[in-house]
């Protein structure tokens, strides 16, 4: 064996020092690999280097693997303390809500009128709810990046104070005409949405300068910070989380598994002696 078959072997072995040492279970298992590839590493330190630069698509591989793993395992736990601990929005008589008031199962989608994973995220939900209204409510909250997206999110809460079942038109059509609003600075794709919904603009204009409006987008994001959601769209099903655009058939398998495993949180009362009971 020559000296470069001799390098390569030696590379090989510290990949593999490296891998063993990010996937072996036990302690003790890890402890003696730990203290063989220290060995290794002290006495040729310019080893690691090499071998992730001659290896670098194996190491990454590596790397990303744990990585996966290791974001699988905090999506799960956070799934899990959210199941324990759901999330408790605010519900305001005041908001818009799509559904059933009294349904068994909440939806507040937290969105941005221009994001346009949210625009799919919103026909996912508005399809649901509509399908089954007397099982779920939506309730529609914003998140906006924006200053172009707050004004259409005040301008929802301005219609939703003035006529809630066309707060959600506008939902509907601000959505459909996502990429024309992003380039509306003189307000055209606006206005005629507003016109197609029979808005009353002058009426629009006033109630646009209600305190409320301000109220209730700056508790929005306040309510999404302090849950720790800062991304959109963010979906909270009776307070635990959907974050992100997921298709229709992913959304209500995950609505499912949440609802599912939510009612196995449900105390039971045991068995009770009523004999030891009146004798207390």
């Amino acid at each position: 064996m020559n000296k470069q078959d001799t390098r390569a072997v030696m590379l090989k072995n510290v990949i593999l020092f490296v891998s063993l040492l990010v996937f072996a279970s036990g302690c003790a298992n890890k402890q003696m690999l730990k203290q063989q590839i220290a060995e290794v590493i002290k006495e040729n330190p310019q080893l690691l280097l090499e071998a992730m630069r001659e290896n670098n698509i194996e190491v990454l591989t590596i790397v990303e693997s744990g990585l996966d793993s290791r974001r699988e395992k905090t999506r799960q736990e956070r799934f899990q303390g959210e199941l324990d601990n759901p999330f408790k929005p605010v519900i305001s008589p005041d908001r818009a809500i799509l559904g059933n008031p009294d349904a068994p199962v909440t939806i507040v989608e937290y969105s941005d009128f221009l994001c346009p994973y949210c625009s799919k995220g919103a026909k996912v939900a508005r399809d649901l709810v509509e399908s089954n209204p007397e099982k779920y409510r939506l309730v529609y909250k914003h998140l906006p990046l924006k200053a172009d997206s707050k004004k259409l999110s005040a301008v929802f809460e301005a219609i939703a104070l003035i006529d809630k079942d066309k707060a959600f038109k506008f939902h509907d059509e601000a959505f459909k005409l996502q990429k024309e609003l992003y380039n509306d600075p003189e307000g055209k794709i606006l206005g005629r949405i507003l016109i197609g919904l029979d808005i009353d603009l002058d009426k629009l204009q006033e109630v646009l300068k209600s305190k409320k409006i301000a109220e209730n987008l700056a508790s929005d994001e306040a309510e999404a910070e302090a849950f720790g959601l800062n991304a959109t769209p963010t979906f909270l099903i009776n307070g635990v989380s959907i974050r992100g655009y997921v298709p229709a058939d992913k959304f209500e398998m995950i609505i499912a598994i949440i609802l599912e495993k939510s009612s196995q949180k449900e105390p039971v009362d045991g068995e009770v002696c009523e004999d030891c009971l009146n004798k207390m």
